[in-house]
């Protein structure tokens, strides 16, 4: 049996260990844990990012570094109501537009119910107390799914009830409710992604 030259030799074993070693490193629990742990940590620091700003009534001032810092640039948004914001550029763009223009809001934090990761996608329930047309309050559940790639968010998809009384669920955050409510059959504007 000939013998392949010592470096040829190496490449050769390099070409079959390489990917059999990256492999196994995907397969282990332990590194498929830490990515998920890593990967519920930029969820979570985009929501505290958000609700930090909109505690200081901030929000417009700050989405621009919040958006560059948690939002890759080829973000995508599946949010039907986030879809259809109008004007050019890409969907982190136009997020970045509708948080600039909203009036400054102090909207009560939201509040983490629960967080699931499994490989890249990451999934959060939160509630909001939001104001009831009947009077007070009600909490708002809210569900959100990231896909998350190299410590940014890339994808997002949610589900979120409409204000306390308003009917059905859809698939875009709870808006502002005025003091006399809105019909049954309006949409509420988007407020946030979350």
């Amino acid at each position: 049996m000939r013998h392949l030259p010592t470096f040829s030799r190496q490449r050769h074993i390099l070409k079959f260990s390489l990917p059999l070693a990256a492999m196994l490193a995907f397969s282990s629990p332990s590194l498929a844990h830490d990515t998920e742990t890593a990967n519920k940590k930029v969820v979570l620091g985009f929501y505290q990012a958000l609700d930090d700003a909109d505690a200081a009534g901030a929000t417009s001032a700050r989405i621009q570094s919040i958006a560059e810092t948690y939002l890759s640039a080829d973000y995508v948004q599946h949010a039907e109501a986030f879809a259809r914001l109008p004007g050019a550029g890409s969907a982190r763009d136009k997020l970045i537009r509708m948080f600039q223009t909203m009036p400054a809001m102090k909207l009560p934090p939201a509040r983490t119910v629960a967080i699931m990761a499994e490989n890249d996608l990451v999934m959060l329930l939160t509630a909001r107390d939001m104001p009831n047309p009947a009077g007070g309050t009600a909490p708002a559940y809210i569900f959100n799914m990231f896909r998350v790639r190299d410590g940014r968010l890339v994808e997002h998809w949610d589900v979120s009830p409409p204000p306390p009384g308003l009917g059905a669920a859809s698939s875009s955050p709870p808006g502002p409710v005025p003091s006399g409510g809105l019909p049954s059959d309006a949409v509420p504007p988007p407020v946030s992604p979350r």
